[in-house]
């Protein structure tokens, strides 16, 4: 048999076919097996299931073994036709030495072309694959007449060597040539199994997500206006027994009813900032966030807070239930669309990839030309959200892609203007 074959198919084609199996592996996950177990667990496990093991070949562990053998020998004279009486093969007495060495690795791979190939012939004359017990070999066979070993005399153990390696060595270069795609595989594997990963994630139906977790109650005040306790259900969830089992964690998430009146909260209190401007201009950004943190605290009992410890750094304010949130907001002052980018950046690193509902709110306290600021804000929403909804002037709904996470996250950009208008001269006495 031929090792590296052309008629056997391509490494390549190998390597592709592992990549379906794994898609069509992940592709048979349920939503439950995907969204109760750890991300990174799945990712360790799949990574290790899909990995391919290059081919290392042992050959200071090669042995020989002798065995005498008739060896067919072409008789060129047969050429002068049959008249002359002469055979086509003459049968000598000789001898095979054949070369078992062992290996480990993915025994597939040495069947296969790799892209990079000489058209040297790779015969062998046994095969055994490996195991995850044991090591695979390959025999390699030498064949001499008697009068070819005599010849050799005391050089025989020199040449039987010499040649052997010459054969050999076309089979380490083309394994190394093999090896070298496996090796480009195996390092793209992770962030392969990683997006594959994402993509069934977010392919989990908005039903699961929906029931499969516990929504955070907001209890809300009695004298509280425009806003009603939405009912609550804690559904059941199955322990996961791929890759290990885990027990299942409550997660807690604000529906869009509720960001939403929440949201609409927010825009009450920018707008009270914005009709009395010449008062809250004076206060910082910190004291501007406690206002709108104690209108969300009157509206919803024990579930806000603000200057929170959050994964790297603090969040200004977020609304939470067992200290897992679920609205994270953040409060900046405006100091151009840089700043801007960069704290919705510091926005999304606060978040895990369970917090999907996140606001930005911005206050501009020294810019005059206030509508300039809205178009930046437009154009940056235009560039780097997938869809949005504006309610007014203030607010902005956006669907944004978080890659880190490969989920969509609800944010709402809320702009507000508390800088001080110059009155005309005439007005000022």
């Amino acid at each position: 048999m031929k090792l590296f074959a052309i008629g056997n198919g391509s490494v390549s084609d190998y390597l592709r076919s592992n990549i379906s199996s794994l898609k069509d592996k992940i592709a048979s996950y349920t939503d439950e097996q995907i969204m109760n177990s750890d991300f990174d667990e799945w990712v360790e496990y799949l990574t290790k299931k899909y990995q391919v093991e290059p081919i290392t070949f042992f050959v200071n562990a090669t042995t020989r073994s002798l065995h005498e053998t008739t060896i067919q020998q072409y008789n060129p004279w047969s050429r002068m036709g049959s008249a002359y009486g002469e055979p086509e093969y003459y049968n000598l007495d000789g001898y095979n030495i054949d070369f078992k060495i062992p290996f480990a690795g993915d025994s597939v791979l040495l069947k296969c072309q790799p892209s990079t190939y000489t058209f040297t012939s790779y015969e062998i004359v046994d095969f055994q694959r490996s195991t995850e017990s044991s090591y695979g070999y390959i025999t390699i066979r030498l064949s001499y007449t008697n009068q070819e070993i005599k010849s050799f005399g005391e050089q025989l153990e020199e040449k039987i060597d010499t040649a052997f390696k010459n054969r050999f060595k076309n089979f380490e270069e083309t394994s190394g040539y093999v090896n070298n795609e496996v090796r480009s595989y195996n390092e793209q594997l992770e962030s392969t199994v990683r997006q594959l990963l994402n993509e069934r994630k977010n392919k989990a139906s908005d039903f699961f997500s929906i029931s499969k977790a516990l929504k955070i109650p907001l209890n809300l005040n009695s004298s509280a206006p425009n806003l009603t306790p939405i009912p609550l259900k804690k559904p059941h969830r199955a322990n996961l027994n791929e890759p290990k089992q885990h027990a299942p964690e409550k997660q807690y998430y604000i529906d869009d009813a509720d960001f939403e009146n929440i949201v609409r909260i927010i825009h009450i209190c920018g707008m009270a900032l914005e009709e009395s401007a010449r008062t809250f201009n004076r206060f910082n950004e910190e004291e501007l966030r406690d206002y709108i943190k104690g209108m969300l605290t009157s509206h919803y009992e024990n579930a806000v807070t603000g200057e929170t410890f959050r994964r790297v750094g603090k969040t200004d304010i977020q609304i939470q239930r067992d200290d897992k949130a679920a609205f994270i907001a953040e409060c900046k002052v405006w100091h151009g669309i840089k700043l801007f980018s960069d704290a919705i950046d510091q926005l999304f690193c606060y978040a895990t990839w369970k917090d999907t509902k996140l606001s930005l709110i911005v206050f501009n306290k020294d810019n005059k030309n206030f509508a300039g600021i809205q178009q930046q804000v437009q154009n940056w929403i235009k560039e780097n959200c997938k869809s949005y909804k504006q309610w007014n002037s203030n607010i902005w709904d956006c669907v944004k892609y978080r890659e880190d996470t490969g989920r969509d996250v609800r944010l709402a950009i809320a702009l507000y203007d508390v800088s001080i208008k110059e009155l005309p001269s005439s007005k000022k006495n």
